[in-house]
């Protein structure tokens, strides 16, 4: 298998440092897909026979202090399971070694991050496993607010899918995400991803 680690997929950071991440060019999409296969940071999970994939997700013990801290992933895997066309669907497993995403929190990043995505791709270059990172506070110990781990999580599920960034700040899959509705851009995008039709991506 190839570890595909990066935690550049999962920088979520202000505006004014966002021209610095790896991004995609402006367009109807940021995703481009040929018969030589995915361009860039981009992968996807493997069709499933059925045609829709049902993915087992583990999430670790929240913090202490804050009981309801998974609630925003959980309602980011809703808006990314949604999308109409995606074939993925998740669900809560007890386990992490029986899980296919895992989401684990840590206190805070030392830089100006909030969260962070890491794929294991198999041989043939589909998505096998996700772990995904969030902070429960800022790099200067400040807590986060439940409406910034929601823009966290929404971006950094983008990830758990397949995507890479963007380079409009329009996008939540923008690294510097300031919105809470996904884009037409992240719509046509995953789309792509997943060799959807332009009328399932309006």
């Amino acid at each position: 298998m190839q570890v595909f680690g990066l935690a550049a997929l999962g920088l979520l950071v202000p505006l004014e440092q966002a021209a610095a991440q790896s991004v995609v060019p402006a367009g109807d999409a940021y995703v481009e897909d040929s018969e030589e296969g995915l361009s860039g940071s981009t992968a996807r999970w493997r069709p499933a026979p059925a045609g829709v994939r049902t993915l087992s997700v583990h999430f670790g013990t929240p913090p202490a202090d804050r009981p309801g801290f998974w609630d925003e992933a959980r309602r980011a895997l809703r808006v990314w399971e949604d999308v109409p066309g995606v074939p993925l669907r998740f669900e809560t497993v007890e386990e992490a070694v029986d899980a296919d995403v895992e989401f684990r929190w840590i206190r805070r990043f030392s830089t100006a991050q909030a969260g962070a995505t890491h794929r294991v791709l198999d041989d043939a270059g589909y998505i096998a496993h996700v772990t995904v990172v969030l902070a429960n506070q800022h790099s200067d110990g400040v807590r986060m607010s439940d409406e910034f781990i929601r823009l966290v999580a929404l971006h950094e599920v983008g990830h758990v899918v397949g995507l890479p960034h963007s380079e409009n700040p329009a996008d939540a899959m923008h690294p510097g995400n300031r919105n809470l509705k996904l884009s037409r851009r992240d719509l046509r995008s995953v789309g792509v991803l997943y060799g959807l039709s332009a009328d399932s991506t309006p």
